[in-house]
């Protein structure tokens, strides 16, 4: 296994070649994430297998990164993945009792619902791809990215004006050569939405995901 660890490119210009690369560095590379940030990629999934089922490995930087630990990283784009406290990091005991509260508003009622409002979107997305002037189009900009977010936004009853706002939020957040200033920015707006949503749930509930899960509770109330 080289020393050295692989530099991955922010822009993904070639995901597969680099695949490739890290797999022949072994089970597991060692890799360069955007700021000098060191990490561990595995490359075999029996590897990850173990990983995910190891309780000395969570997404939880506060109890199994060192380095984040020691204060290192929290002004940086990596503060946007990690550096939140939600279900994304919990861990153990506090991750299955959120798990708990929230399945109940993943229904399939739910799911079933918003068939015909998928389908609408995606057939007024091709629709719109049909009509380009010369006949090409960018198939992630035309269909790809919108179709998920639109739906995400019908899950969650983001308000039309907002959902601007939302699509361009998650590009920044997906960002990884983006200054610090950016990322501390592009954090800040995203709680701001995410609050207003939750403040306009509370005050107009809807038959909608934010709506259910606001209303969950779990023994204790909490």
């Amino acid at each position: 296994m080289p020393d050295q660890p692989y530099v991955i490119d922010p822009a993904g210009a070639d995901l597969h070649g680099e695949a490739d690369l890290l797999r022949e560095r072994g089970a597991a590379a060692l890799i360069e994430l955007p700021g000098g940030i060191r990490a561990w990629a595995p490359t075999q999934y029996e590897i990850l297998k173990r990983l995910l089922a190891d309780d000395r490995v969570s997404k939880d930087p506060n109890q199994h990164w060192p380095a984040w630990i020691s204060g290192e990283y929290r002004e940086s784009w990596i503060t946007l993945w990690v550096g939140v406290t939600n279900m994304f990091t919990a861990y153990g005991a506090d991750h299955r009792r959120l798990r708990k509260l929230v399945s109940p508003a993943f229904t399939k009622r739910r799911t079933d619902a918003l068939k015909p409002r998928i389908e609408e979107l995606a057939a007024t997305l091709l629709d719109r791809m049909a009509e380009a002037p010369d006949g090409r189009v960018d198939l992630r900009s035309a269909y790809a990215h919108p179709l998920p977010m639109q739906v995400i936004c019908e899950l969650f009853g983001l308000p039309e004006d907002r959902r601007a706002d939302t699509a361009r939020l998650i590009e920044a957040n997906m960002d990884t050569t983006i200054t610090p200033e950016q990322a501390m920015a592009t954090y800040r707006e995203i709680h701001e939405l995410l609050a207003g949503l939750v403040a306009a749930k509370r005050e107009r509930p809807g038959d909608d995901l934010t709506t259910a899960l606001i209303a969950a509770r779990d023994e204790e109330g909490s």
